[in-house]
């Protein structure tokens, strides 16, 4: 399993939101190098980049959240529906990454990101359609 580097293909067009997106693939890659990371101070490094996970996946849904209702979305509920979903199976699996191992955290940091990077290519991009028009 490697590390998913961020590139260009996933930008949006709007810049608050795409800068956000960078820091979420990067948060989620501090839980790569955490998991891949020597074992003597695993426990340390995870317990800190999984609260900085929660934290910003929360923040950064909010943002979108609140920016689709600004322009009028009509499909936010539905949206906001699928990112409260994500937070649920991040927050059941973080109670047991506790009892883990480090490839279990591996296998936690592919689905976060794998589930980041297709929520903006399959359903980022049809809100960010509908608002980029109002934002010229």
């Amino acid at each position: 399993m490697q590390k998913i580097e961020w590139n260009d293909s996933y930008l949006l067009g709007i810049s608050e939101i795409d800068n956000q997106h960078k820091k979420l693939l990067a948060v989620a890659n501090d839980l790569y190098d955490a998991a891949s990371g020597s074992a003597g101070n695993y426990m340390l490094k995870m317990s800190k980049v999984l609260k900085a996970l929660t934290d910003y996946t929360v923040y950064h849904f909010g943002e979108e959240e609140k920016f689709m209702k600004k322009y009028g979305y009509e499909d936010v509920d539905l949206h906001k529906k699928e990112h409260d979903a994500f937070v649920a199976q991040v927050n059941n699996q973080i109670q047991r990454l506790g009892a883990g191992s480090q490839n279990d955290a591996l296998v936690f940091y592919s689905f976060v990101a794998g589930w980041v990077l297709t929520h903006i290519a399959d359903k980022d991009r049809v809100w960010a359609a509908f608002v980029k028009p109002q934002l010229v």
